[in-house]
């Protein structure tokens, strides 16, 4: 993990769990989260919720919402240059 490598073991632990903690608000209205700005770009709609340790939300999750799954495509720094298409996994198409 590469939060590991470069800080240490112990807080990567705490960034994953806090991540992931921010995340599961996901499974009630992810609606309510607004669409990212690369979202002219896709063939799906494209959301994203901040999330980071503590007030510190300098990361982007990335996700599309299928039917009632949530996907969770990618977690960016949000100062990282914008996004395109190819950068992201694929996601089930349409049923």
């Amino acid at each position: 993990m590469w939060w590991a490598e470069h800080h240490s073991y112990d807080q990567a632990i705490r960034w994953r769990d806090a991540i992931y903690k921010q995340l599961e608000s996901l499974r009630d209205l992810p609606e309510r989260h607004p669409f990212a700005a690369e979202n002219p770009q896709f063939k799906y709609d494209l959301r994203e919720k901040l999330v980071g340790l503590g007030n510190q939300r300098g990361y982007r999750a990335l996700f599309t919402i299928r039917e009632q799954t949530v996907y969770v495509l990618a977690i960016h720094r949000a100062a990282q240059d914008t996004i395109d298409p190819d950068d992201l996994p694929s996601v089930p198409a349409d049923q």
